[in-house]
């Protein structure tokens, strides 16, 4: 697959609005795609109005969803803004919060995820260690103005079910969550 589809493809992945992907590799780390914003206009951190430039620093990562359990970081070149009401400040960036190493759908996924499962179980999920946790679970979180994409139930396909299930349990499953072909019904939950 060329380059171009490959970034577009993970882009769709990623499902995170304000960017682009402009490429990929696996690291020893885990996954690192290379973004950047796709308003080019840079964004005081603190007050997000539009500024001039100051400078550019150096590459950095911020933690995002794993894939699997691939650990996945996204990596910019973050930019400093010269504002008149906070000084110079790095420029926001549409997946993170100002001042955060984390996407912001991690930092939301976490305290969701541990209310619903406990921490053993969302550590182990996301990937994180215990001490990461509870710095992601004490700090403020922004608020999500739609929780479609966390509860909404997604089915990828069979194989992610478990292979101990007995068939009758899972048209039980695919029944319940309203699988074409399972009761003639289509419903909002089946994503490709």
């Amino acid at each position: 697959m060329e380059s171009q589809g490959v970034n577009e493809l993970l882009e769709r992945v990623l499902g995170l609005e304000g960017l682009s992907v402009l490429g990929a590799s696996l690291q020893h780390h885990g996954l690192e795609i290379q973004v950047q914003p796709q308003l080019t206009a840079r964004r005081c951190g603190i007050c997000n109005d539009f500024w001039r430039g100051y400078d550019q620093l150096p590459m950095r990562r911020w933690r995002h969803l794993s894939l699997e359990r691939t650990p996945v970081w996204l990596s910019y070149a973050t930019r400093r803004v010269k504002c008149p009401n906070h000084g110079v400040r790095v420029e926001r960036v549409p997946w993170a919060t100002h001042g955060s190493f984390f996407t912001t759908e991690l930092e939301q996924m976490m305290p969701w995820l541990s209310h619903r499962l406990g921490r053993p179980a969302t550590c182990r999920m996301l990937g994180l260690s215990w001490h990461t946790a509870e710095r992601l679970l004490h700090r403020p979180v922004v608020l999500m103005p739609d929780l479609k994409r966390i509860e909404e139930r997604y089915v990828i396909g069979a194989n992610t079910l478990s292979l101990r299930c007995h068939s009758q349990d899972l048209a039980t499953v695919m029944a319940r969550l309203e699988v074409p072909g399972m009761n003639g019904t289509v419903g909002p939950s089946l994503a490709c």
